[in-house]
């Protein structure tokens, strides 16, 4: 069966389309057979500058409206190629998004009117993405790479190997933030502005280039708009400026000194008339290559980079493959090695153990609390009807459910909520993040509520998972009261009648009283949600010899 994937990258500077075509996908085993063997082909490509958070009246964290009047147009012309082509779309929004206080309004407009469902990733997801996009397109697989990826809005940096991500930064620096935030949206190219954007640029590298440091690369390697540029620069012969417009220079190495040939030209300039001057610096970066320049030349130099290769490969093709992984459950083998990057889950798995390894979670209490209501989930599957991507969602607020403690018991659930709601978790969009830390929150004490300032960005659906999630998770703390793990198994049956159940909890030793009475009192939730009527009764295992 033939599929098309049509992947939307929303940056801060400019929006991007790629639709490919998968063919005979049940077929193959892995993406590497999906090129190698003829069956993947880029069917369109288109990029356009939307720059959706400048505009008039622009400040800090808001989309302008001219810039959502253009980001909306844009979609719009994307949104009549992917129909054309019968592509599934999957759309991921970066930086300038991701950090907006009206964002909801926009992507609530979009998923309505052009039937857009944007995912908001996070800095360190974003990375991932990226460094996903790379792996295909270049023979790095075993190598240590440093990954640089200078965008619009911030500039990621992330270590990795062998598809595992060691360690990843998001910074919120970037071409367009930097020259809005210095130079008049790069009107104004004065010494003193450099000057100054530099100091800035370096205050906020200090302490976040350290681990890279400590950790150590073998391979330098940068995408983004202005790692092509810079390519193009040094690459690209005044002879050839129209015919090559659109060359990436992919796989190409630039040198340190190559580049400070060409930072140097676009520093001397002194006015952006001057800098469109230079003949093969494209037109629409000439605004926003000076503070692009700096970003990367300071990197370099902190770094001690004598060299770096271009990848044209990055976050589109990474949602590509993200999702050829998750929807269609192929493994990525890349570049013919018997190597395989990390499944979503794994990713996911462990960031969520990070995390809870940071704040010091009690994993004999979580894993418990987790098979209990996983085991509740699947009970009671037939009732609720939801599928394996929302008990995965269960699963990981259960691990963390507790977090807070950390904080303070007192109120450890609002605490926990924080925490989640604040990290940085790989492998997840923001929404699932607020998703998973909104399931913990509501693991005790208040129920969820339309009217709770947490909940008002959240659709109907969402707010119907996070209220059936959280009552499952409720009522498996409550069956771990004591921290002793003894409860062993959980049974849902009929109880001759439509609503009528029988939750059946069996156990090992002696009779669990404390997380009955728990469950008694907590298993109201769940007759409320799914509007049912609920009997506990215990159940001792009997254990059969030979």
């Amino acid at each position: 069966m033939n599929q098309r994937i049509a992947a939307i990258d929303l940056g801060t500077n400019s929006f991007h389309l790629v639709i490919v075509e998968l063919k005979n996908i049940d077929q193959l085993s892995s993406i590497d057979e999906i090129e190698t063997k003829g069956n993947f082909e880029v069917l369109y490509r288109q990029r356009e500058v939307v720059r959706i958070n400048v505009g008039s009246g622009n400040k800090e964290n808001v989309l302008t409206p001219e810039g959502i009047e253009r980001a909306i147009n844009v979609l719009s012309k994307f949104k009549q190629k992917i129909d054309e082509y019968g592509a599934i779309t999957h759309a991921v929004a970066t930086s300038a998004i991701r950090e907006a206080q009206n964002k909801n309004e926009f992507l609530e407009y979009v998923k309505n009117n052009l039937g857009i469902s944007i995912q908001v990733v996070s800095g360190f997801e974003e990375a991932r993405l990226i460094y996903l996009g790379v792996l295909q397109g270049l023979n790095i697989y075993d190598k240590q790479i440093l990954l640089i990826d200078i965008g619009g809005g911030s500039t990621e940096l992330l270590l990795g190997k062998r598809g595992k991500v060691l360690y990843a930064s998001s910074l919120k620096l970037g071409a367009v933030r930097l020259a809005q935030k210095f130079f008049d949206g790069g009107k104004d190219l004065s010494s003193e502005k450099k000057y100054e954007c530099k100091r800035y640029i370096k205050e906020l590298l200090n302490n976040n280039l350290k681990p890279f440091k400590k950790i150590g690369f073998e391979l330098v390697i940068g995408t983004s708009g202005e790692i092509q540029a810079i390519a193009r620069m040094i690459y690209l012969k005044d002879t050839e400026i129209e015919k090559e417009e659109y060359k990436t220079f992919h796989g190409v190495d630039f040198t340190y000194e190559q580049f400070k040939k060409v930072s140097d030209k676009i520093f001397k300039a002194k006015s952006l008339e001057e800098l469109k001057l230079i003949p093969t610096l494209d037109d629409k970066r000439a605004d926003i290559i000076v503070p692009g320049t700096l970003i990367l030349k300071i990197i370099l130099n902190k770094l001690k980079i004598d060299r770096v290769t271009v990848s044209a490969y990055a976050l589109r093709e990474g949602i590509i493959l993200d999702a050829i992984e998750k929807y269609y459950k192929k493994e990525l083998i890349i570049n013919s090695e018997q190597y395989k990057v990390y499944s979503d889950k794994d990713i996911r798995i462990k960031s969520v153990m990070n995390l809870a390894l940071a704040y010091n979670v009690d994993f004999t209490h979580s894993n418990q609390v987790k098979k209990i209501a996983l085991k509740i989930f699947d009970e009671f599957k037939e009732i609720h009807k939801l599928n394996d991507y929302e008990r995965e969602l269960l699963e990981y607020a259960a691990i963390l459910h507790d977090i807070g403690y950390y904080i303070s018991p007192i109120k450890h659930h609002k605490h926990s909520y924080f925490i989640i709601k604040n990290s940085e978790l790989i492998g997840f969009s923001e929404k699932e993040i607020d998703l998973i830390a909104n399931i913990a929150r509501y693991h005790r004490k208040a129920k969820p509520k339309t009217t709770h300032k947490n909940l008002i960005n959240f659709s109907n659906e969402e707010f119907n998972l996070i209220r059936i999630l959280s009552a499952i998770l409720r009522m498996a703390d409550g069956l771990e009261k004591t921290h002793s793990a003894v409860i062993n198994d959980i049974k849902l049956f009929n109880n001759n009648g439509i609503d009528n159940y029988i939750l059946v909890l069996r156990y090992l030793t002696h009779p669990p009283e404390a997380e009955y009475w728990a469950a008694q009192k907590r298993k109201q939730v769940i007759e409320e949600i799914f509007n049912i009527k609920l009997e506990l009764r215990l159940e001792r295992i009997t254990l059969l010899n030979g």
